[in-house]
């Protein structure tokens, strides 16, 4: 599938092209909520506009640290769509663990959840790399829906995400 831009497809033209072609189709069921390809394709872009007006810029990296909800599942598809590099965090990861992804990686923003406040703070205000912390559910950034995406950064070789794995007791890796 070439993308309509013409190139080898990046992830996020996947779900582009699943919201054009069966935008009312239920792409996701998480608990009580419904969302179509459409919905999420619409939040996803609204985010990666946030994203992008927060300076968030080609090959840039984003945690995202939460539960596994549709704000995860929308973050997860905005961080792409705004040309960065997305890390999805397992929410049960302690802070020195966070510290060290959010320095390692040199996440320029995190979005995160409000409950996850006692473990993201004080590893986010100690980062240097961090410009800005989106916290939902609340957040109304995570909310808004936009029909068209940030304008196309990234080429079909960058780096998509970043996937940090330690099991339980070991480094971070």
């Amino acid at each position: 599938m070439a993308d309509m831009h013409g190139s080898i497809p990046q992830l996020h033209d996947y779900l582009e092209h699943s919201a054009r072609r069966l935008p009312d189709k239920v792409a996701l069921v998480c608990q009580k909520q419904r969302l179509t390809y459409g919905q999420i394709d619409r939040r996803a872009n609204a985010l990666a506009h946030t994203l992008v007006e927060q300076g968030v810029a080609r090959g840039d990296r984003v945690i995202v640290f939460g539960d596994n909800t549709v704000d995860t599942v929308v973050a997860f598809w905005a961080v792409l769509k705004a040309n960065a590099v997305v890390s999805i965090v397992n929410p049960l990861t302690k802070a020195d663990k966070l510290e060290y992804y959010l320095n390692d990686c040199r996440a320029t923003v995190l979005i995160t959840d409000e409950h996850l406040r006692g473990v993201w703070q004080e590893p986010a205000s100690r980062s240097k790399w961090l410009k800005a912390t989106i916290v939902g559910p609340g957040d109304p950034v995570l909310k808004g829906e936009r029909d068209t995406p940030p304008a196309r950064r990234g080429i079909d070789i960058d780096l998509a995400a970043i996937i940090y794995t330690s099991g339980s007791t070991g480094d971070p890796k």
